[in-house]
């Protein structure tokens, strides 16, 4: 029988603490976690610690394990509860296996991994650098606003985003995965482009009286064609051009005092949305522009600040407590409540995926009862599929609902059931094709959780394999079914397909998964899409919300129709935030 029950090599003290795509990305998955080509390669890691300050012998534990010299030997009292560090990939799944680290975990609330760099991206070990950030010598204005732009392919250099005189309103633009040569200080990655350099670049780089966009971002190291990876501003129209311009792009001569900070994102987070984490990278996002923003203020000054972060995950427990949303609110609550300090807000789209079939809802009546998700599994998906089976939160451990999992061919896995130490594996020729596991998440979540990985259907092999190399699941419906053991009629389970297409621009290997239900209705009478759930079908729309959009200070917008400022009618997200406190109207918004 290809399914079998393994035991993780993990240590259980650090099994609820370290995020459970962790292990299949170092495991079973490796291969499409790393990076293709690239030989030396760096995976953030991000922490978020118990409240409290560093305890001493966490703190040596993870100066050792990140090496870096120039990290001082004693636990810095004003620590920040989530912190980032890179780590060789090798290094990184024996940091997770290794005992000699359990004090280290015993520490921390979460532990997740981000999609890795190169090497040549992050800073040496040892590195320490003195260099201070020089913001605009402009002095503040009673009209002076910060405004924050988290995305891809962001057109600094553009006309909407320079003042009258001809120099740009962006103060500074931090790109995430380029060459560790200018790196912001503070942080491990990528390099800074600062105003003067951009006012350089505007004035210099020239076609007779015309600014030349394309030579600017060449020599600033964003679109060099002599460097791998994606050149998000080589394009005619990219994400970042579209949102930038509706959050802050003016008519030179019209302009306000708006100044920009800008972070670009890594363009592997970007093109892949199948289960790796956006969280390392979108915590340091929001600390580079708070920081910015107080550089730009001056000392004992404070100055409204507006960030925008229009990306989003369909999986995940969509009640406020993903790491993002976590940093976010403890960010936005410490700055907003800070006497003198000016507002700061940050806005997440609602999100796309009103009609894509990724969310279930199932509920039982009795014990012994049995509820089955058909997945349905798309060929030619180049990329991992996972999905998120969230279940009620318990006032202990106990075993209420197990799962088993049927193959396109028939193959019914053992059950899996909630607190089980042992994992899944669907193993054909020693090649694991499937995975699932049970993983809890504590406080403030608080919640079991089970997770589904699937391989790839489909992989490009290089012109001199006879076979495959590498392992590929079969696509087709999988069968998810769910047996009631003890849940209670009004306690619900919830299922979330892990978000797997690509963005507008890119290449497209993903290919989303979804529940194939027969009783879901895509499309009504008229032939119009229906917008409203059916009771009896388990597949629902309501709940597809972005998974990064119902934290408690953020703010969650949408787009609208203008002929009537209705919401669209599709695709469109939900209307109701999932947080803890009364819900908000909302519409839908774009997502990237």
């Amino acid at each position: 029988m290809p399914w079998k029950r393994v035991q993780p090599k993990i240590d259980p003290a650090s099994r609820s603490v370290i995020d459970p795509y962790s292990y299949w990305a170092l495991g079973p998955g490796l291969q499409d976690f790393r990076l293709p080509s690239v030989a030396e390669q760096s995976v953030p890691v991000l922490l978020r610690r118990k409240e409290g300050p560093w305890d001493k012998d966490a703190w040596a534990l993870w100066r050792s394990a990140t090496e870096m010299t120039g990290m001082p030997e004693k636990p810095p009292r004003d620590a920040e509860p989530f912190d980032v560090g890179f780590f060789p990939l090798p290094k990184a799944l024996r940091l997770i296996e290794d005992r000699r680290f359990r004090r280290f975990f015993e520490t921390l609330e979460h532990f997740t991994l981000g999609p890795p760099l190169p090497s040549s991206s992050v800073i040496p070990r040892g590195y320490k650098e003195t260099r201070s950030f020089q913001p605009s010598s402009q002095a503040a204005t009673p009209g002076t606003v910060i405004i924050g732009i988290i995305d891809d392919g962001i057109p600094f250099a553009h006309e909407r985003f320079r003042k009258a005189d001809g120099t740009t309103r962006v103060e500074s633009v931090w790109v995430q995965h380029g060459p560790s040569v200018n790196v912001p200080i503070g942080f491990d990655n990528g390099f800074e482009i600062p105003k003067a350099d951009i006012d350089n670049y505007l004035a210099t780089c020239r076609q007779g009286d015309n600014i030349d966009e394309d030579e600017i971002y060449r020599r600033a190291g964003v679109s060099d064609f002599n460097r791998d990876g994606r050149k998000s501003l080589a394009w005619r129209a990219s994400h970042g051009a579209h949102v930038m311009d509706l959050a802050c792009g003016w008519d030179p001569d019209e302009a306000p005092d708006w100044r920009i900070v800008c972070v670009q994102l890594p363009t592997a987070t970007t093109a892949d949305s199948s289960g790796a984490s956006l969280a390392p990278y979108a915590v340091k996002a929001l600390e580079y522009i708070r920081n910015r923003a107080q550089a730009i203020a001056g000392p004992s000054q404070s100055l409204p600040v507006a960030v925008n972060f229009s990306y989003g995950l369909l999986a995940g427990p969509h009640d406020g407590t993903h790491e993002i949303e976590l940093d976010y609110d403890r960010i936005l609550r410490e700055h907003n409540t800070t006497p003198g300090n000016k507002p700061m807000r940050v806005v997440i789209p609602s999100g796309n995926s009103h009609l894509a079939r990724a969310h279930a809802t199932v509920a039982f009546q009795a014990n012994g009862d049995e509820a089955t998700l058909p997945l349905r599994v798309l060929p030619d998906d180049l990329t991992p599929s996972f999905v998120e089976i969230w279940l009620p939160p318990a006032a202990a451990a106990e075993n209420r609902v197990e799962l088993t999992i049927a193959t396109p061919q028939g193959d019914i896995s053992p059950p899996l059931e909630e607190s089980d130490s042992f994992i899944l594996q669907y193993d054909v020729a020693g090649k694991v094709l499937c995975e699932a596991r049970y993983h809890f998440s504590p406080a403030p979540t608080g919640r079991g959780m089970f997770l589904i990985s699937l391989q790839p259907t489909m992989r490009i092999e290089s012109e001199n394999s006879l076979v495959p190399t590498d392992p590929v699941a079969p696509a087709g419906l999988w069968n998810l079914t769910l047996k009631n053991l003890q849940l209670s009629s009004g306690e619900a389970i919830e299922a979330w397909v892990q978000r797997d297409d690509a963005p507008v621009g890119y290449r497209r290997r993903g290919r989303q998964s979804y529940f194939d239900v027969p009783s879901y209705n895509i499309y009504g009478h008229d032939g119009g899409s229906l917008e409203e759930d059916d009771p009896a079908c388990p597949v629902k729309r309501a709940g597809s919300i972005n998974a990064i959009a119902t934290g408690k200070n953020t703010i969650v917008i949408g787009s609208c129709c203008e002929r009537n400022c209705g919401p669209p009618p599709i695709p469109q997200a939900d209307r109701s935030r999932r947080r803890p406190e009364p819900p908000h109207p909302i519409a839908a918004a774009p997502m990237h």
